[in-house]
């Protein structure tokens, strides 16, 4: 499970800005036990959290956190390369003195099997005037990863340029010398060790984290991969159903001059029962791109995601971007409300979330610590706190009442057309 994750220096994220999974150790008011109860999981002596929403004003920062996580966890699924591919995450704050020569930071913290992991990086230009058209590169500048070794928590190894001191880090002996600066050396020993330490940090992010930050077709594969198993299919159906989406049947129709990769080329037919005018019963099948609505388009997109992400045998990472849109509030709660219950999250998985839908802010859904804001410094820099961070906010309170009157920040700030200035810019409306 993700404990936290940090960033600096990347788009409008100036001062280092940590997200935090950790629990607090404020309680729920007496009639809400339950979310507590349900809300976080204990791995190992960690009280963690499942849910995270980000709420701001548009163009706060909220998306730019989420592009740090989703292009953190890009950079280590992907495999070595005599290429750079850094270029998303090199990405620094351009409000101060000579921004391409500064250092991007990122660094997450989790605990697999049971054990916690620190891991992270920096990243920077080269200048190399060797270079054709002193072409400018984006490399790693510095490398950690902290772990445990007995009963310590000791640094496994530290990379600076290609130089890595790795003498802590077991089967190091048999991992190569790194060639590439623009290569992590995460994935470089993953690839020389398969069962290391290296390795089993980065199979987390390999097989358990997905974000539609910036694909939004990426979570239907799930759901296209149940429908291919007639087995699985049920299971589909009944979470659609669970959301007031009724059909009988799915199935596929491929389009044989595509590639079968190409899963976004597949049409989903969603099969739903009717009486014809004589009353005699009947089929229609509705393509789902077509068809239906955005919101159904939606829902049958994160369907499989779900049965995967409460099935597996490890905990998964959902980030979601603009989790509301096309979304009735009731089903916002709802989805939310599947991550926080344990009998049918059975894997742990988290989900991270940004949305400006308030009806989830509410004690008897989850809790302060579980709410972040975004807002925008003088400097055009966002700063990331949570609600648990301010004093004076009740546990039982109106969290969406008093966010919206102002006593939480993170508001757009509007002026009003009738403001003098304004009239005098724009003219008076005629009555």
């Amino acid at each position: 499970m993700i404990v936290e994750f940090s960033v600096k220096n990347f788009r409008s994220i100036k001062d280092l800005q940590t997200i935090s999974f950790l629990a607090t150790g404020l309680r729920s008011p007496q009639d809400f036990e339950h979310v507590d109860e349900g809300n976080i999981e204990m791995e190992g002596d960690s009280r963690l959290l499942k849910t995270i929403g980000i709420y701001g004003a548009n163009a706060s920062g909220k998306s730019n956190i989420m592009l740090a996580l989703h292009f953190f966890i890009l950079s280590i699924k992907g495999e070595p390369s005599t290429e750079s591919q850094l270029g998303s995450l090199f990405d620094p704050f351009l409000f101060q003195d000579k921004p391409l020569n500064s250092e991007v930071f990122f660094q997450m913290v989790l605990i697999l099997e049971g054990k916690k992991y620190r891991y992270g990086f920096t990243v920077k230009k080269n200048y190399d005037l060797s270079q054709k058209e002193n072409k400018s590169n984006e490399i790693i500048s510095s490398e950690w990863l902290f772990g445990p070794k007995e009963r310590n928590v000791v640094e496994l190894f530290r990379r600076v340029g290609t130089e890595v001191s790795k003498e802590r880090l077991p089967g190091s002996d048999s991992i190569p010398p790194l060639q590439y600066e623009h290569s992590l050396f995460l994935t470089h020993a993953a690839a020389f060790d398969s069962t290391g330490l290296c390795a089993i940090v980065r199979s987390y992010f390999k097989g358990w984290t997905v974000s539609n930050v910036t694909n939004s077709l990426v979570f239907r594969r799930n759901s296209i991969r149940l429908i291919e198993q007639e087995n699985r299919k049920s299971d589909l159906l009944e979470l659609l159903y669970s959301f007031g989406i009724k059909y009988d049947n799915v199935v596929l129709d491929r389009d044989p001059n595509k590639p079968d990769e190409i899963l976004q080329h597949d049409k989903v037919l969603l099969t739903k029962p009717f009486l014809n005018s004589r009353n005699e019963a009947g089929e229609v099948k509705l393509n789902l791109m077509h068809n239906e609505s955005a919101g159904t388009r939606k829902l049958f997109d994160i369907a499989g995601l779900l049965l995967r992400a409460f099935n597996l045998h490890r905990s998964a990472l959902i980030v979601f971007d603009e989790i509301d849109s096309n979304f009735h509030p009731s089903l916002l709660i709802r989805l939310v409300s599947l991550f926080n219950n344990k009998s049918i999250n059975k894997s742990k998985s988290q989900l991270l979330f940004t949305s400006h839908d308030t009806n989830l802010m509410a004690p008897s859904i989850m809790r302060r610590d579980q709410f972040y804001f975004t807002e925008k410094s003088d400097d055009n820099s966002t700063r990331l706190y949570a609600l648990s961070d301010l004093k004076g906010i009740r546990n039982d309170a109106d969290f969406a009442k008093q966010y919206l009157a102002g006593f939480y920040g993170a508001l757009p700030i509007l002026d009003t057309y009738l403001d003098e200035p304004n009239i005098a810019r724009y003219g008076a409306m005629e009555s």
